[in-house]
């Protein structure tokens, strides 16, 4: 039950009408949560049971460590519940992977080990609720919030629907307060929430989904088309990405804000960034938070000691960002993808520090060519990184790539009516909107008649140019 389908308005009214009968707060809570696994099980019936295994080994494991005052009984808990998540998420979704490379090496040297296989169903959402789950615990070690005290509440925070198959990942300290009150949703919160999903609804189906099909095409044969033609399929992919999966944020984030719950945005017009920090402050942003706070941070504090501070940094960046492409899937692709993130990171760390730089900064005509510059090597960066994170193989990388670079290829030419308004309506918009404002959140405020022509013009994008065959978000398979 995806969210841009017909089962899944029909479902959220009436959960919307339920809400109006049940009147208790913990009532409520077990609707949400009954709703949240009812959702999950649309997608998986044998799943559920490792998000409930999940969901209640570290509630039991946070609430040890919230009453252990033994420094290393509290620390075994912390590693039992590491060991359990990072077990499970390895089992389920990197066997085949180390299986295979491990083959190859055993093959390498002269022996006949073959192909090894487990036929392992991949758990949606295993990625999002291991990790949310995990940075729990952690938390609670830590003393930054308390050991959530009731099991329904923390099955419901692992499980809640709306952010559950593709995040934003909520952390407990921002979601578990949120259902202590009774959650009602003001005019101003449903209104913005729909606001918001109309505007998500209109990323994924009338511009990824629609961009889709012609990038397939041109990524399934790239040697069959020219030089142009590669440029914009990886200009269409990029773009696709984007409305895909911000499309899903939107949604999940306005869905949580009609049912009472704030949610931290996942986007921030991340193309307008002027260098690839800034892009990652503003892409996907509860995962890069995810991963500065639970694995820079402690990589750097275990390594203050080292020598050459900047060096230390740069490794760090490098092994956070390896870290970040493998949690996307068990291919090497996305092992390239994270290091060409995580080098381009570090060069950007290293020159913005770099001291002979520092008397050009203050001339008005290097400040123009630095900043215009940046923005073209910041886009660079991350096309290249992409037509890895694409082509699901290195080898499928560097053939694109050398293709694409090969601006005497005599291949086919394909213009595709659906990739260049699509890539020019996401340039445009990042072009003309501040990047720090959200839409959705104004709207409630703009005048009556602003708001309906601006309802009526979504709705109507979304029945005229909406695709008719809905594709998967891109991001359910991470």
């Amino acid at each position: 039950m995806s969210f841009t389908s017909f089962e899944f308005v029909i479902f959220f009214l009436a959960l919307l009408a339920l809400r109006q009968v049940v009147r208790s707060n913990n009532g409520e809570k077990w609707l949400l949560l009954v709703a949240s696994v009812a959702f999950y099980l649309t997608w998986s019936v044998p799943c559920i049971l490792l998000i409930l295994f999940t969901s209640l080994l570290d509630f039991y494991i946070g609430r040890r460590i919230g009453r252990a005052a033994d420094p290393a009984l509290r620390r075994r808990w912390l590693i039992a519940s590491l060991a359990a998540n990072l077990g499970l998420l390895g089992f389920f979704k990197y066997s085949n992977f180390f299986l295979d490379n491990a083959a190859a090496l055993i093959n390498a040297f002269g022996g006949h080990l073959g192909h090894p296989h487990l036929d392992i169903i991949l758990p949606p959402a295993i990625s999002y609720f291991t990790f949310a789950s995990m940075s729990y615990v952690i938390d609670v070690y830590y003393e930054r919030l308390p050991a959530c005290q009731s099991a329904r509440d923390y099955t419901l925070f692992i499980s809640f629907f709306p952010k559950l198959l593709s995040g934003p990942i909520v952390r407990a300290a921002d979601f578990l307060p949120q259902v202590e009150p009774r959650r009602r949703a003001s005019w101003e919160d449903i209104e913005a929430g729909l606001a918001q999903f109309l505007l998500g609804a209109v990323k994924k189906s009338v511009l990824a989904d629609q961009m889709a099909g012609n990038v397939n095409q041109i990524f399934a044969a790239p040697a069959q088309y020219d030089s142009l033609t590669l440029i914009q399929g990886i200009l269409g992919f990029t773009a696709q990405l984007y409305c895909d999966f911000s499309g899903y944020s939107d949604m999940a984030i306005g869905a949580a804000r009609m049912l009472g719950f704030q949610f931290q945005e996942n986007f921030q017009m991340p193309f307008s960034a002027v260098s690839i920090t800034e892009f990652w402050r503003r892409w996907h942003i509860t995962l890069s938070l995810w991963f500065r706070d639970y694995l820079f941070l402690p990589l750097e504090m275990a390594t203050r000691r080292a020598p050459l501070p900047l060096l230390r940094l740069s490794l760090n960046m490098t092994v956070t960002m390896l870290l970040c492409g493998l949690w996307h899937g068990p291919s090497w692709n996305y092992v390239i993808w994270g290091g060409i993130h995580g080098a381009a990171l570090s060069a950007h760390r290293l020159w913005v520090t770099w001291k002979p730089k520092a008397a050009w900064m203050a001339h008005p005509v290097y400040q123009f060519f630095a900043r215009q510059g940046s923005r073209v090597l910041t886009l660079g960066i991350i096309l290249l990184a992409n037509v890895f994170f694409r082509t699901q193989s290195i080898a499928g990388g560097m053939g694109y790539l050398t293709q694409m670079l090969n601006v005497h290829s005599h291949g086919t030419r394909l213009l595709s009516i659906y990739i260049l308004p699509g890539v020019a309506a996401v340039i445009l918009a990042h072009f003309f909107i501040d990047k720090d404002r959200n839409w959705a959140v104004e709207w409630p405020q703009r005048p009556l008649g602003a708001r309906i022509t601006a309802y009526t013009g979504l709705l109507t994008l979304l029945a005229i140019m909406g695709s008719m065959d809905a594709a998967p978000f891109i991001y359910f398979k991470y």
